[in-house]
This record gives C-alpha cells, sequence and structure tokens, in this order.
C-alpha cells in the first residue's frame, strides 16, 4: 500500500516539476511593468499562504500524532508538488482577472 501512494507522490513531484518549469515561463513572460509586478506579488503571497498552511497542518497532525519518516516524506512532497500546481492554476485566474 504505502509503495503505491510513494510512486503516486514520485508522479505528483514530477508532474510539479514540469508545471514550475512552464510557471517560470509564464510568468517571465509577462515582463517588469507595474501590472507584472502586481500579479508576481498576489502569486507569491498565495503561495507563501498556502505553503504555510500546509505546513502548520503537517507539524500540528505529527505533534498530536506520531508518524513515521516515509509518511511525512509523503506528505511534505505532496504538500510541495500542490503548492506548485495550486500556484499554476492561481496564476491563470489572476492573469485573466487583472
Amino acid at each position: 500500500m504505502m509503495d503505491t501512494i510513494i510512486t503516486y507522490t514520485n508522479g505528483l513531484a514530477a508532474l510539479a516539476f514540469f508545471v514550475f518549469v512552464g510557471l517560470t515561463i509564464l510568468v517571465a513572460k509577462e515582463g517588469k511593468d507595474e501590472r507584472a509586478t502586481l500579479l508576481g506579488y498576489k502569486l507569491f503571497s498565495f503561495l507563501f499562504i498556502f505553503l504555510l498552511c500546509g505546513l502548520s497542518l503537517i507539524i500540528f497532525f505529527t505533534g498530536w500524532k506520531t508518524i513515521n519518516y516515509v509518511m511525512l516524506r509523503v506528505c511534505i512532497t505532496t504538500l510541495m508538488s500542490l503548492t506548485i500546481l495550486a500556484g499554476s492554476f492561481y496564476w491563470i485566474i489572476i492573469r485573466r482577472k487583472y
């Protein structure tokens, strides 16, 4: 069971890597004007809050119940991947909005 979860997590991390490269290219294509700076600030503040909330949940859960190293690694990898994926969707939304 855990091997399957690790496999899916690794696949999600690989997908997040390619999305990260694409997101970096999309952010760089916006330029350096005031609109692009505003979009960048909004994106990175969203990513920071998303990551901080996820880490807080992991810390809260591990303080409540002891988990092994493999499960902690899976949780952190999933959080990092979901942060990148959510950030890419958020970038698409704010790019259309502004």
